[in-house]
């Protein structure tokens, strides 16, 4: 009986949660005149909270061979640049495996750590231990920014792929490559098993407790001469600094291809400071049609981190995906 209760109390708080954004939405007169013709505004939140296009379009990035184009840039504290990491390649796929192989790479700067230097310099015995250790640390990333990033979309060795869209039980995948997932292809979810600080709360823009700090718009748009819905969670003007230090997402913007409901741009705002935590992240997604299927074309990210046993890292990545092989 007790479960049954809780069972019926957390639908209702669903149910509610769901009204009461509705019920707060924004609309330009061009979706207004679309309610009257029959545009549910529910059906469409529930739809937004339910899409699964946007992870598709990811999964199809690692299930098809495509050329790929990416560059990296750290920042000092001054904002000027200390490191570049620049890569050009072909992405292979044989719809079972997929593997990298870099047919150029550029870097200058403070990319790649110097302990290997450091440790030549400290021993100059030849024997087989320190060059053991010497290979080990060889090429070495001085950040992690880059290491998150290869390991997302330059994998160093071959990996299963499949357009199957997973429980998120994967053992090979990372605690943070498990909640990035949740946090990027599902918006407002708190599905993410880390909560520090409260953070997975925070990440959850339609929860009862997170609606007081944000605006809901759907409006009309045109996107690659695309018509299409956007929809725009936005922390409210004239927050309180209090208040907003409780918002991590600053802004989420999604646009809706009006003739499947495709997402086919996205751009994500997050911004938390916290004793332990400091972070301001941007990332955008752009998204096209190739032989009706629905893939990334361009990903930009920059931002600024510093957490607990890292030195604080400030970066901007940009990577181009094209002549995808839909064999």
């Amino acid at each position: 009986m007790k479960k049954i209760f809780f069972l019926f109390l957390f639908l209702s708080q669903l149910v509610f949660s769901q009204e009461q954004i509705v019920k707060s939405v924004l609309l330009d007169s061009v979706t207004v005149t679309g309610v009257k013709e029959g545009f549910d505004v529910d059906e469409f939140i529930h739809y937004v909270k339910t899409d699964t296009t946007f992870y598709m379009s990811f999964k199809y990035l690692r299930y098809f061979s495509h050329k790929y184009e990416s560059e990296l840039n750290i920042f000092n504290k001054k904002g000027e640049t200390i490191g570049i990491l620049k890569k050009w390649g072909m992405y292979y796929s044989d719809n079972k495996n997929a593997w990298v192989v870099d047919d150029s790479i550029f870097d200058e700067g403070k990319i790649y750590t110097k302990k290997v230097m450091r440790m030549i310099r400290k021993n100059q015995d030849t024997t087989s231990s320190i060059y053991a250790q010497i290979n080990k640390l060889e090429g070495r990333y001085k950040y992690y920014t880059p290491e998150a990033f290869d390991e997302v979309f330059f994998p160093a060795d071959t990996i299963g792929v499949s357009l199957k869209i997973s429980n998120g039980n994967n053992e090979n995948e990372s605690q943070n490559m498990r909640d990035a997932k949740t946090v990027g292809f599902s918006v407002g979810s708190d599905d993410t098993e880390q909560n520090k600080g409260k953070v997975s709360r925070k990440l959850a823009v339609f929860d009862i407790s997170m609606q007081q700090y944000y605006d809901y718009k759907i409006d009309t748009t045109t996107y690659k001469g695309k018509n299409c819905y956007s929809f725009i969670v936005g922390v409210k003007k004239h927050l309180s600094k209090k208040d907003l230090k409780k918002a991590l997402v600053r802004k989420i913007v999604s646009y809706f291809d009006k003739e499947n409901f495709n997402v086919i741009y996205r751009e994500y705002v997050f911004s938390y400071k916290h004793w332990l935590i400091d972070l301001d992240m941007q990332v955008i997604v752009h998204t096209d049609y190739f032989r009706n299927k629905h893939i990334p074309t361009d990903i930009y990210y920059k931002g600024f981190w510093n957490v607990p046993f890292f030195k604080a890292e400030r970066a901007e990545f940009k990577l181009k995906l094209w002549d995808y092989r839909l064999d």
